[in-house]
């Protein structure tokens, strides 16, 4: 009888032990499916989530009033950067803390950086360039049969480069398709490359002086006078430099980091002249020939890490030096 008690207490405490495994297991995945579940709240930063825990911070931008473009006075300033112009964004915004990884480029397509530079190389397509149909390749200079003599190096914690604007922006429509399958995106919502006028706002974060900065450009940037500097691995350029890892240089008040130098970034824009006076939630000219990007790079002077600088380049080009970054943002059409 004794024995047949014990055996029965033994059973009934394996029994409780496996319910009490079985309903932990239960909680934890409710627990996950919530915590995926969550939607992003204004005034929150949005941890974005991405398959195999990839992390992908996105920052809120408060709307608000900047003047957009430099002064006169401004050292090293460009003709395009003027009529200076009073920029109102009626509604916040988010935009990602860094440049877009190639860990999370890899994430949401499930392809490399040596994936997509070889597709390029070894794309036949004739694109226009200039007003000339060509393969970008050819109008890159390009070595077909050298993919590294065009890369630096590959790790996940680089900005994403060797992106198109059009590549960006596929990237982009896929992270909304993703996200509102998952019931995550706010109504209304997307994610896309920034406006010309929302990357200088966030880039700013309330400054009105060259960079965001009062110290040395240095603690805020890579760029052409000290990327160089404790440089390993594949490099381009003498001295040999490329991309870093994001998040290593200061940020700017809103939590912007990498946003001057490092890597140009693509804005959503035709390229075109401002306008002057005030205007409401800009989006650039309707049509061009060039998409904006911002931010300068690690191979650019001093002056192409301005707030206000400017460039423009063909939205089929990609470039060892330009990457972009994602916002996310009411639908604009």
């Amino acid at each position: 009888m004794k024995a047949n008690s014990a055996r029965r207490q033994t059973k009934n405490v394996q029994m409780t032990v496996f319910y009490s495994l079985v309903i932990f297991s239960l909680n934890c995945a409710s627990f996950h499916k919530g915590a995926h579940s969550v939607s992003p709240v204004a005034g929150t930063q949005w941890n974005l989530p991405l398959p195999d825990n990839t992390p992908f911070p996105m920052t809120w931008i408060p709307a608000g009033t900047f003047t957009m473009g430099s002064p006169a006075t401004e050292q090293g300033r460009k003709a395009d950067e003027s009529p200076q112009t009073t920029v109102t964004l009626t509604k916040g915004y988010w935009l990602g803390t860094t440049e877009v990884t190639i860990g999370q480029w890899k994430a949401v397509t499930g392809h490399s950086l040596r994936d997509k530079v070889l597709q390029l190389l070894n794309d036949e397509t004739l694109d226009d360039f200039d007003g000339k149909k060509m393969k970008e390749r050819d109008f890159m200079h390009f070595d077909k049969n050298n993919p590294d003599k065009i890369m630096a190096n590959e790790d996940d914690g680089l900005p994403m480069y060797f992106v198109s604007w059009n590549e960006a922006m596929e990237f982009c429509k896929k992270l909304t398709e993703q996200e509102r399958a998952h019931g995550r995106l706010p109504a209304g919502y997307e994610y896309t490359l920034p406006t010309e006028a929302q990357w200088e706002y966030a880039c700013r974060a309330g400054t009105i002086g060259p960079t965001y900065s009062d110290g040395s450009l240095d603690n805020i940037a890579w760029y052409v006078k000290n990327s160089f500097i404790g440089y390993t691995g594949k490099g381009l350029g003498n001295p040999p430099a490329g991309p870093r890892d994001v998040g290593a240089k200061l940020p700017n008040k809103w939590g912007m980091q990498d946003i001057l130098g490092n890597n140009w970034e693509w804005c959503r824009d035709w390229y075109g002249p401002y306008p002057g006076g005030s205007v409401t939630d800009p989006t650039g000219p309707i049509n061009g020939t060039y998409r904006v990007n911002r931010g300068g790079s690690f191979g650019s002077g001093a002056f192409d890490e301005r707030s206000a600088n400017r460039a423009k380049n063909p939205p089929n080009e990609t470039s060892a030096y330009r990457g972009f970054r994602v916002a996310m943002c009411v639908v604009q059409r």
